[in-house]
């Protein structure tokens, strides 16, 4: 839900294989620092690397990734199930597992990801050293870092939770108050919001105003600098589809989806716009596009300049949509002869503006697939280069990046959460 190629690193690499408490490095600049020319694309492998836990964290050099994709290799893997593990462990009392979504705070210094697990892990984005972990409950599905810097925002699905978390990344402290930082979306739930469960949050540029997605349909906005969070607006399931998990600013306008994966909605493609202009007092939804007759699911999206970018992830392409008309000007077809069915996912861009990175399930979707139609169901887990021109009006898809990680003869690994580390 986010979203830039720059010129090749002027150092010379390192090749290095390190195993220490579970991190495996295997490449990198010397003492771990990049030139400032460089970005990194992070990729997150839900499949377990131990007994029902773990997970890996592949990091890619960004140019060499854009400039080959089919010879790429991570520069850095790590094994979720060692220090990582250990860390959150020490601090939460349980193991990590399914590593879901990932974000980079705006300074670009630490990285957060959630797990499925309930964990909310903050780590170094320079040393990739954990700094913190944090219990969300039984569940997080996405923790979102505010563009303040000051908070980051969670959505626990499994308890029907919205989740602040006060954050000082100079400080290294994270913390959040049970009493005065969470919200039970429960209280919510009727007629027509049946299922208040929260997917994705995400705020717009002022970080005052969170916009949460539900997993029955309909919407929430959170003013979340408010103590106790106060809902300031809703739309019902009518005015927007269940289960979205995609949102973007563009100008004055935030625009989200709706998705498939789920029973109350297997199939889904809808993308809305919503005034800003108009808040605090209301908020409302215009429909820019949908797929109602296609074998179609939105999940990720970005945007590049003017122009937004959805992920269909059933359909194998990439809508492009001009925010100016709010019209379908192109897409972007994924599959080639090496991968009949790529099942693109959430995306991210390049500092330049001239790549769009999108990871790609596997055969084993271990998260928001459903089975009666396989909507996440992939061929080849990776990731997938896309060249952007016309400003972000055009794509030319380059191919991907494998990764893998077999077990008794199955391809388990599952691809979902990416992010550029500009």
């Amino acid at each position: 839900m986010t979203i830039h190629d720059l010129a090749s690193r002027g150092l010379a690499r390192l090749t290095l294989a390190i195993a220490v408490s579970g991190l495996l490095v295997t490449g990198g600049a010397i003492g771990g620092l990049a030139p400032a020319s460089a970005y990194e694309v992070w990729l997150t492998d839900q499949s377990d690397t131990a007994k029902e836990s773990g997970g890996f964290l592949y990091i890619y050099d960004g140019a060499a990734l854009a400039a080959n994709p089919a010879a790429a290799k991570p520069a850095v893997t790590i094994d979720l199930s060692g220090e990582i593990n250990a860390f959150c462990e020490a601090a939460t009392k349980k193991p990590v597992r399914r590593p879901h979504m990932l974000f980079f705070n705006k300074d670009q210094d630490h990285a957060i990801v959630s797990f499925l697990s309930g964990h909310a892990l903050f780590m170094d984005a320079q040393t990739r050293k954990p700094v913190a972990c944090l219990s969300m409950g039984k569940n997080v599905h996405a923790v979102w870092p505010t563009p303040d810097q000051k908070m980051a925002i969670a959505a626990n699905i499994a308890e029907k939770k919205f989740i602040r978390i006060w954050t000082d990344y100079a400080k290294h402290t994270f913390t959040f108050d049970p009493e005065k930082d969470v919200v039970n979306l429960a209280a919510w739930e009727g007629g027509e919001r049946p299922d208040t469960s929260p997917i994705c949050p995400i705020t717009e540029s002022s970080s005052r105003y969170a916009f949460v997605t539900l997993r029955g349909g309909g919407l929430l906005v959170f003013d979340v600098t408010s103590t106790p969070m106060k809902v300031l607006a809703m739309l019902d399931n009518n005015q927007i589809h269940p289960a979205g998990c995609g949102g973007i600013q563009v100008g004055e306008t935030m625009y989200i989806n709706s998705g498939g994966g789920w029973p109350v909605a297997p199939l889904s493609y809808d993308i809305y716009a919503l005034d800003l202009s108009t808040l605090p007092k209301s908020v409302s939804a215009k429909l820019v596009s949908q797929r109602d007759e296609k074998f179609a699911d939105s999940h990720g999206m970005g945007g590049v300049g003017r122009y937004l970018w959805s992920v269909d992830r059933a359909g194998n392409n990439i809508e492009i949509i001009d925010t100016v008309s709010n019209l379908s000007v192109s897409s972007v077809e994924l599959v080639t002869d090496a991968n009949k069915d790529p099942a693109p996912d959430l995306m991210d861009n390049a500092p330049d503006g001239q790549y769009v990175f999108v990871g790609l399930r596997g055969p084993n979707p271990l998260t928001g697939n459903d089975k009666s139609v396989n909507n996440a169901k992939g061929t080849i887990p990776g990731v997938g280069v896309i060249h952007m021109d016309g400003g972000g009006k055009v794509g030319h898809y380059k191919g991907q990046a494998a990764i893998t990680n077999m077990k008794d003869g199955k391809e388990t690994a599952d691809v979902h959460g990416i992010a550029v580390r500009k």
